[in-house]
């Protein structure tokens, strides 16, 4: 018996639909429809688990058949994930505001399209168990319109591929809200990247990724210059202060680990500082990293790469490290070296076939046997990788993770 979900792809471009299919068949089965009057045509006698749904097409656009959806009581709940070649906030905010969940932009990133059905589906599932019970559903719709707040203070992926052309996002949230969030900022001189992994998981976790973020824009905004280790040193100060003005309170312990380059790249530098979340190298050929002064003997390696682990400070942003200094470390680079920071979401992903935590050495030991690939295509092995890993367990933390090329 097929017990696969649904997905109703609705594009009057062929090519568009054949690709969803090639991409999502052996998960999902697939329902190509090139019109809304077709689609709504076939959805009287069927309910697919999601619909994408094509911004542009004649006769009958993306809008007016989403319209249709919603004022059918058998169709309104199906999660509807718009497709748009525009880029125009207006559209996208029209088609939040008449019932859509989600979008994406044209071409697509398949992997972003498939983290965002799988969100889709656990939406929607959670929806149906609590809608009868008035105020939890209240909530649930309350955590929906938080995820979009969220994810409209990140940056934009537009602006991160013009920074960053060789490059590639993983974000995956363990639930409607997220506790992981990166930040990038441009100045003549350098481009800067960080990630961040608030304390738990969640809407309290949340709650801090705002607060980090605020703060980074405050540091960076005034037009000043701020070396690379002071920034960790005022994010900590920010979180003690604002999160220990009463003593009754229990969030002297919250703060954030996080890793942060700045990439010189005129001085073929990078100055990098963690807290508890290292950097990855990997370079082609077999060699050391100078670091500081010294030369880092590679952590693994193969026949054509070499993968370098730069250590971060074993503390917190946050109150413990209130008055301590953060190490910068300045490495130099090469032209075609790439970048690897992410949060430990993926180091302690639940799965196997013993259901043991994913090691660090598994880990590192897939990212170097993806590089004869380009780093634009790493990002699907990744997540399919990580996907086959998991499995059938539930997803045991926020993961959030970034590649970048030089």
């Amino acid at each position: 018996m097929d017990n696969k979900r649904i997905i109703l792809s609705i594009d009057d471009s062929p090519i568009n639909n054949k690709l969803i299919e090639a991409y999502f068949r052996k998960d999902y089965n697939i329902v190509s429809k090139d019109g809304g009057q077709e689609a709504l045509k076939w959805l009287k006698d069927s309910l697919p688990d999601v619909i994408l749904l094509d911004v542009m097409m004649p006769v009958m656009d993306g809008m007016d058949v989403l319209e249709k959806l919603q004022e059918s009581e058998r169709l309104r709940e199906i999660p509807v994930i718009m497709v748009t070649a525009k880029t125009e906030m207006e559209t996208i905010k029209a088609a939040l505001t008449k019932g859509a969940l989600d979008y994406v932009k044209k071409p697509i990133d398949f992997t972003e399209l498939q983290s965002k059905i799988m969100i889709a589906f656990q939406m929607n599932q959670q929806k149906q168990e609590i809608s009868k019970y008035k105020s939890y559903f209240d909530i649930h719709q309350g955590m929906i319109h938080a995820q979009r707040i969220q994810r409209s203070i990140l940056p934009d992926t537009e602006h991160f591929k013009r920074m960053f052309p060789k490059s590639f996002i993983i974000n995956l949230p363990k639930h409607i809200v997220s506790g992981d969030f990166y930040w990038i900022n441009q100045s003549f001189q350098q481009k800067n990247i960080g990630i961040f992994d608030c304390t738990g998981h969640g809407v309290p976790a949340a709650m801090l990724t705002m607060l980090g973020q605020m703060e980074l824009h405050t540091i960076f905004d005034n037009g000043s210059s701020i070396p690379t280790g002071q920034i960790f040193s005022k994010l900590s100060h920010k979180f003690s202060r604002l999160l220990n003005t009463s003593s009754d309170t229990f969030t002297q312990y919250d703060g954030m680990d996080g890793a942060f380059l700045s990439i010189i790249s005129k001085e073929n530098k990078i100055e990098y500082v963690g807290a508890k979340r290292p950097l990855i190298i990997i370079r082609k050929g077999v060699g050391q990293l100078r670091v500081d002064q010294e030369l880092l003997e590679a952590k693994l390696t193969n026949d054509n790469f070499s993968l370098f682990e730069i250590a971060a400070d074993r503390l917190s942003i946050g109150k413990e490290s209130e008055l301590s200094e953060f190490q910068t470390k300045t490495i130099t680079i090469t032209p075609g070296d790439r970048l690897f920071i992410y949060s430990d979401g993926i180091t302690d992903q639940l799965g196997g076939s013993q259901t043991k935590r994913l090691k660090k050495k598994e880990f590192y030991n897939k990212l170097i046997n993806l590089q004869s690939k380009s780093i634009n295509l790493q990002k699907s092995d990744l997540f399919n990788w990580l996907d086959e890993w998991k499995a059938n367990n539930e997803q045991t933390d926020d993961i959030l993770m970034v590649g970048i090329e030089l």
